[in-house]
């Protein structure tokens, strides 16, 4: 029976009234369902009745939320009745930023304090050195704020050392890069090469390149190693599988260093267990350095998307990070005097972003960090329309380091949705220090109407969305910005569904909406908070099949 008429005759469940209230319909008036999870303790996701006992599924949906009692009496002779034994169901867990597929070209260097501080320049160049008298070939690594933040030409320190190796070394957190000239002469990328749009090439006072590559200028990692539609299968089905295992049901895809046609044909043959939102990388489909370009590989793209996979974006990136001293802030960098960072679009160039993104029916994803381009994103969407129009377009904001209080209303005010990253808590604070004016917060967030839902930015592999789920309850170094366990979960579900505009369809537990959901293997909402990140799924489902299940739940044959 299709589900929108059971939802017409009964109402959605908000309360014991309307529950006895669909009982009363009648079993023979609704679907038998397929399935039945009972003695659980089921997190609906939904504030009007956050939680209940059992749940009925049906056709991939949810049929009922209930009591057992209630639940039960809706079975039939063909309906599977699962015991959860008292556990913690969930909606699916939504993993709303996270980059896969974006591994070095060449299997890393080890070198010393990663992420943090990383490696001294000194113990980079010296890695590097010995390396480059073992092999002539790629030299690639991982490297930290130190070496980023270190104003010395690089290019020049890396040929001293590997005068005959190519080298390339790459921020763990991404935007920015470091070549030497033997890697610049394998790429055939010229001293005249052209800033590229939404990147530059780093020059030194002769006007000669300096060996840095920031944000877009980046799209050299794979022409050292182009990827290919089975490596990038490869990863995303190992990490699916795994996010399977920790009851993840849908991922948004940031999708960096590789094209949208890529990605969907790695999908394709993946055959996705997950429902997977890919945000298309703005910069990486503008081939002919055109804005429109990426909205016209959207249109293309979306035609291609295999069963559970949609398309979304384009994805842009305003600036970069504190860590590298990029991100566009009010005050001056610790150390650099009269440096703030930096926008990576010129102010026309964003305009024509917005206004596309007010014409397009896909959904506008911004990394925006520092506060001051925070303010200039604010300023210009003010200028081009009214708030109004703005809500109604649910402009996505990727981390939102620099909403401060003093821009709470107005980021509220436009329907701006937030995803915030709980791992980038675990940075240091010496990390951190001097380098926001606005520190990231997650309850004034919440407290402030604006929408929020979590991501782990991992990359380049998955992270456990349960040790993110710690930090956002711990925050560390601020408590008073820590969320409760129930908005943290919140946030993982709903919040997700409503970050891309599938808050009618998923998120929670409730009749209608998809049967997403996870049965845990811990309460996370009474657990002590250290054993929080070991928690697993002991079954996952997604529209009502299930894509993971431990052997106490796995089905009768």
């Amino acid at each position: 029976m299709d589900m929108t008429v059971v939802r017409g005759r009964i109402g959605r469940l908000t309360g014991c009234a309307e529950i006895a209230a669909m009982l009363l319909v009648g079993s023979a008036a609704l679907a038998e369902p397929q399935m039945l999870l009972v003695n659980a303790k089921v997190f609906t996701a939904d504030p009007a009745s956050p939680y209940a006992q059992a749940v009925a599924i049906e056709g991939g949906r949810i049929l009922a939320v209930g009591s057992n009692g209630q639940v039960r009496a809706l079975g039939g002779a063909k309906t599977r009745v699962i015991d959860a034994g008292g556990r913690l169901v969930t909606p699916g867990l939504i993993e709303a930023h996270v980059h896969l597929g974006t591994e070095l070209p060449t299997p890393p260097l080890p070198v010393p304090n990663l992420p943090f501080p990383g490696p001294t320049p000194e113990e980079a160049l010296a890695a590097v050195e010995q390396a480059a008298g073992a092999h002539k070939d790629w030299i690639t690594a991982y490297v930290g704020p130190l070496v980023a933040r270190d104003r010395r030409n690089w290019r020049k320190a890396l040929d001293a050392v590997a005068p005959e190796t190519p080298v390339f070394l790459k921020g763990f957190w991404g935007h920015t890069s470091i070549i030497n000239s033997e890697g610049l002469r394998r790429l055939r990328i010229a001293e005249d090469i052209a800033d590229p749009l939404g990147g530059w090439w780093g020059r030194d006072e002769s006007g000669g390149l300096d060996g840095r590559a920031y944000e877009a200028a980046e799209t050299i990692t794979p022409r050292i190693r182009p990827p290919t539609v089975e490596r990038l299968a490869a990863a995303f089905d190992e990490a699916q599988k795994r996010y399977a295992r920790w009851g993840v049901t849908s991922i948004h895809l940031m999708n960096n260093d590789k094209t949208a046609e890529m990605t969907l044909a790695a999908l394709t043959a993946v055959k996705p267990l997950q429902k997977w939102t890919v945000y298309s990388w703005g910069t990486w489909q503008t081939t002919a350095q055109r804005i429109p370009d990426a909205w016209a590989v959207i249109n293309t793209a979306a035609k291609q998307a295999p069963a559970k996979v949609r398309v979304e974006g384009p994805k842009w990136i305003l600036d970069g990070t504190p860590i590298e001293q990029n991100s566009f802030q009010r005050a001056v960098y610790d150390g650099r005097p009269g440096w703030r960072g930096r926008s990576n679009f010129s102010d026309e160039q964003l305009r024509e972003i917005l206004q596309l993104a007010l014409a397009h029916p896909t959904q506008l994803t911004l990394h925006v960090v520092g506060d001051a381009e925070t303010d200039r994103l604010l300023n210009m969407m003010a200028q081009l329309a009214p708030a109004s129009v703005w809500r109604s377009k649910r402009v996505r904001i990727e981390h939102g380091d620099g909403i401060g209080r003093d821009a709470f209303e107005r980021v509220a005010g436009l329907g701006l949705v937030v995803i915030q990253n709980p791992t980038h808590l675990a940075i240091p604070p010496t990390a951190r220090k001097k380098e926001h004016e606005h520190n990231i917060v997650l309850k004034s967030v919440e407290d402030a109407g604006i929408p929020l839902a979590l991501g782990s930015d991992g990359g380049p592999r998955e992270q456990n969305p349960f040790l993110n789920l710690m930090l956002a309850v711990v925050f560390p170094n601020e408590p008073a910005e820590a969320l409760t366990r129930e908005q943290a979960l919140t946030a993982y579900t709903a919040g997700g569904a409503y970050a891309e505009g599938e808050e009618r369809r998923k998120g929670r537990l409730a009749p209608g909406f998809a049967a997403d959901l996870a049965v845990l293997s811990q309460d996370v909402l009474t657990i002590p908070t250290p054993q929080l990140p070991a928690t697993t799924s002991l079954l996952t489902m997604v529209d009502g099949e299930v894509i993971f299940a431990d052997a106490m739940f796995a089905p009768p044959r």
